[in-house]
């Protein structure tokens, strides 16, 4: 019984090994630019980021005719940034709240980007199921480089400039005061979330790709206070739901996608309840020392 659920999927060719990979690399990615996006309180711009790529994509073909890899990675970069000078521009002279001005620009996009693809890029071949939701078993071999060669970028950058990121995310302005391009930084981390998105399409898709950027940061911020702790519970919980997530799809027969974001999900929850009852617990024990202090003699 326990041979058939955990051991024999990986018994039976290499898909099980090539799924794992594939969500464990999107995890580890989305996982360390959520915890950097979570802190700056930017979770929502995940979303937003996630959405313009497509037209980015379509606006890319359009212009060059060209559906290479390095055209849809160029445009979904360019499509980032304008997003995020669109929202600062929203946010500055419409006199917008952020999550107001974000709701708009990259709704906005999300929606050209469909009406440009289902207009004038009928011929474009561009999957939109696929896009939206991915597909982990069916992701092919340069999109698997890709996704690889962004995840050691990141991992190699977070930790080349750990001193940098961490003190222009908790304090820009001190770290303006110190010389630091904050721009430059904040312009880099919506380019690098673009490459990512787009990596990740074929793997989990636009709108899940989301919950793989949140979830892992949301969660490590429940147990974590150093920023260090924090990228590593992300990270942690990620794989965790990568491989949970692949079984869980074998059992169930479901997206694996699906099943990854739901595993996700419930191991939010389960930290969260574990924290909740954590501190209800310290608060009673407080209660209980202040009493048998307060009792005479």
């Amino acid at each position: 019984m326990l041979y058939e659920l955990f051991i024999e999927p990986w018994t039976i060719g290499d898909w099980m090994w090539r799924g794992v990979l594939v969500s464990s690399l999107v995890a580890i990615s989305c996982a360390i630019l959520g915890t950097f996006l979570y802190l700056k309180r930017l979770s929502l711009l995940a979303d937003a980021m996630a959405h313009v790529a497509l037209p980015g994509i379509v606006a890319a073909y359009l212009l060059t005719g060209s559906q290479s890899t390095p055209t849809m990675l160029l445009g979904a970069i360019l499509a980032g940034l304008v997003t995020s000078g669109l929202i600062r521009f929203v946010e500055r002279y419409g006199h917008a709240r952020t999550d107001a001005a974000i709701g708009i620009v990259f709704t906005s996009l999300f929606a050209l980007g469909i009406l440009l693809l289902s207009t004038f890029a009928r011929d474009a071949h561009l999957d939109l199921n696929c896009v939206l939701y991915g597909n982990v078993l069916g992701v092919a071999d340069h999109s698997l480089i890709l996704l690889a060669v962004v995840t050691v970028a990141i991992v190699a950058l977070t930790v080349l400039f750990f001193r940098p990121l961490q003190l222009a995310t908790f304090d820009p302005a001190l770290a303006a005061a110190f010389g630091l391009p904050v721009g430059l930084i904040h312009a880099g981390l919506m380019g690098t979330l673009s490459v990512t998105t787009v990596a990740s399409f074929e793997a989990v898709g636009a709108i899940l790709v989301i919950a793989a950027i949140i979830t892992p940061a949301a969660t490590a911020h429940l147990i974590a206070k150093r920023l260090e702790t924090m990228l590593l519970v992300a990270v942690a919980h990620g794989l965790l739901s990568a491989v949970l997530g692949m079984y869980l799809s074998i059992w169930l027969e479901c997206s694996s996608a699906g099943a990854m974001v739901t595993t996700g999900a419930l191991l939010y929850a389960v930290t969260l309840g574990a924290t909740w009852a954590r501190r209800r617990w310290r608060r009673a024990q407080r209660r209980q020392r202040l009493q048998a202090s307060a009792l005479p003699g």
